[in-house]
């Protein structure tokens, strides 16, 4: 059997693997093209909704159809991603029909990386209907003589979260002298009777800190949806 058995997981992390990659021809339309003419369709919808703010207040909801899709990525690209990956922990696969399964995750992880050193990741339930299509007029000895393609992908990104590499945080670090954790000593008596403590309770188990002298970051790469300003731009303008 094809389908239903993992085979449509396995494909989606193949999908993943290939998002991760970091070449050159990420940067061309061609390469896109190639891409989803490989893992869609040719009638393949992906359905993307994103939340302003992580706030379940103001949504975008976008349905990308097979003509848009190259160009979503290649635009995404453009803007400073150098590498995307889908994490599906607890993902399920179910059998439809003989050549039709669904994958299912509620806990997926989009995750982009920025090549100003953020990283953002889009969290939220990921469906993906995996079809099987027989390659007509194949050789005998090819094997396999089908492949498996996204019919649907639907990605509901409730929640984002922002990360920033500590090397792309510019300034002239300074470091503390390290506080190591310290035994308790008994009180000290004041000359007035008082009892004065030779340190407070909720400094005792301080860690070393780094401090940075007039600290700078790059601008975060996204918009408050999580995603950079020119693919909603190509979101808003293409879908249908």
């Amino acid at each position: 059997m094809p389908v239903g058995l993992g085979q449509g997981l396995v494909r989606l992390l193949q999908f993943s693997g290939v998002l991760s990659t970091e070449n050159p021809t990420k940067h061309q339309l061609s390469h896109w093209e190639t891409v989803v003419k490989d893992y869609f369709t040719p009638k393949a919808i992906m359905k993307f909704t994103l939340w302003k703010d992580n706030q379940r207040n103001e949504a975008k909801p976008f349905e990308i159809g097979v003509p848009i899709l190259p160009r979503f990525f290649l635009v995404t690209t453009q803007s400073g991603v150098k590498s995307m990956t889908l994490s599906l922990d607890g993902a399920r696969e179910r059998l439809l029909s003989q050549h039709h399964a669904v994958v299912e995750c509620v806990t997926a992880v989009w995750t982009y990386r920025y090549t100003n050193g953020y990283t953002v990741t889009l969290r939220g339930p990921l469906t993906v209907h995996v079809l099987l299509i027989p390659h007509p007029n194949t050789a005998p000895s090819q094997t396999p003589p089908y492949s498996l393609k996204f019919d649907h992908l639907q990605f509901d990104a409730n929640h984002h979260e922002k990360f920033i590499a500590l090397d792309s945080v510019m300034g002239h670090r300074q470091s503390e002298s390290p506080k190591t954790p310290r035994v308790r000593t008994a009180p000290t008596p004041s000359p007035n009777g008082t009892v004065m403590h030779r340190m407070d309770d909720e400094r005792i188990w301080e860690e070393p800190r780094v401090m940075i002298d007039h600290a700078s970051i790059p601008g975060e790469p996204v918009n408050a949806f999580g995603i950079p300003q020119a693919t909603m731009r190509c979101l808003e303008v293409r879908t249908f």
